[in-house]
Formats: C-alpha cells, structure tokens, sequence
C-alpha cells in the first residue's frame, strides 16, 4: 500500500510539473502548439509557412522568458534560439521556392520545434543553472547576445536599419546603466535589475515581432 501511495504522489507531482511547465512556457504543450494556425499576409505567403512562424514565435519568447528566470544560461539560450531561427528559414526558403510549403515538409519542421521546445521545458525545469551570476553580469551577457540578434535580423532583412538602431539603442541604454550601479553600489538591486530586464525583453518582443 505505502508502495502505491508514493508511486501516485510521484505521478502526481510529475503531473504538476508538466502542467507547470504548460503554463509558464507554452511551447511545452505540443498538441496546442501542432494546432496553432497564423495569418499569411506580407512575407508569410503558406498556411503552412503561417503555422510555423507563429511556433518559432512562441519559443523565442519562451526562451526568453526561461532566460529571465536564469532557468538557461546565455549559451544555451543562443544555441537554442539558433536552432528556431534555422526553421523559420528553412520554411521561408521552400515557400519561396516552391510557393508553398508541403505537407511532409511541415511535418519535419514540426518534429524539429518539438524537439527544441521539450529541451527548453527540461532545461528549464532544473534549478537555475546560474545561481552564482550576478545581475549585472547577467545583464551585460543578454544584452550583448541580442544586439547580436538585432544585427542578424539586419543581415536577414527581418529588421529595417532604422528598426536596429532604435533596438540597439534601447539595449545600450540598459548596458550603461547596468554597468554604471554596479561601478557605484557594487550590486543592483532587484527592482533595478527587473526593470532593466523588462527593457530588454521589450526589445526582444519587438524583435521577434511579439505584442
């Protein structure tokens, strides 16, 4: 009997978990994400093209969001975004080739976000990886990976010169006032540390063309 209890209490907090994991990330739940449908208008010419981009939305911003709460590392979270931005255009490129984007097609690129979306969810599951990084650390890190992103989205024509520097403006913004209470407290407090994170999330939702 006490076999059973404890096999149902682990069951049941795996349950919780998961549901958790739903909750905080989205991308976790894979039959939502499958059934996801996004709107074709400008470049997004396919239904199909539509599904996925409106996926690699989702991750982007669960990655972010599992990067905010320290639950992934900067390097993780630059070689998992890398992997989604390798979809989108590996869609892109076979809808403009093709004018469409098959059904076999979908179904890889579909199989390849659930496999980055499970390692997001078990990545991000564990405590912090980055309990010893300081804020400011953490911050300056962030930042420089997305004014990474920001010239890549140059490069890729996802964002107009214009868009960048207002971008990488609002990043640089965050980067000298980090360094600055660091140099004068030694430390940032956690309302600093939030707010600035919250700026660069907002340019983050502005790259990846979030509301």
């Amino acid at each position: 009997m006490k076999v059973l209890i404890a096999t149902a209490m682990v069951l049941s907090a795996s349950a919780a978990n998961a549901q958790a994991s739903a909750q905080a990330y989205p991308s976790c739940d894979l039959k939502a994400q499958r059934a996801l449908k996004g709107e074709v208008g400008g470049l997004i010419k396919d239904p199909r093209q539509a599904h996925v981009s409106v996926r690699a939305n989702i991750l982007e911003a669960d990655l972010s969001t599992a990067r905010k709460a320290r639950r992934l590392t900067q390097a993780a979270t630059d070689q998992l975004y890398r992997r989604v931005e390798a979809v989108r255009t590996g869609t892109n490129r076979y809808t403009k080739a093709q004018g469409f984007l098959s059904a076999g097609e979908l179904a890889s690129f579909d199989r390849e976000l659930d496999a980055i979306a499970m390692d997001v969810c078990r990545r991000a599951a564990p405590q912090p990886q980055a309990a010893n990084e300081s804020d400011s650390d953490y911050l300056q890190h962030r930042a420089a990976s997305l004014n990474k992103r920001i010239d890549a989205a140059i490069k890729g024509r996802h964002a107009t010169r214009q868009e960048a520097a207002k971008m990488h403006l609002a990043v640089g913004q965050v980067q000298t006032e980090a360094g600055h209470l660091q140099a004068v407290n030694g430390t940032i407090d956690r309302a600093d540390a939030d707010r600035m994170n919250q700026r660069l999330t907002d340019v983050e939702r502005a790259l990846t063309h979030q509301p």
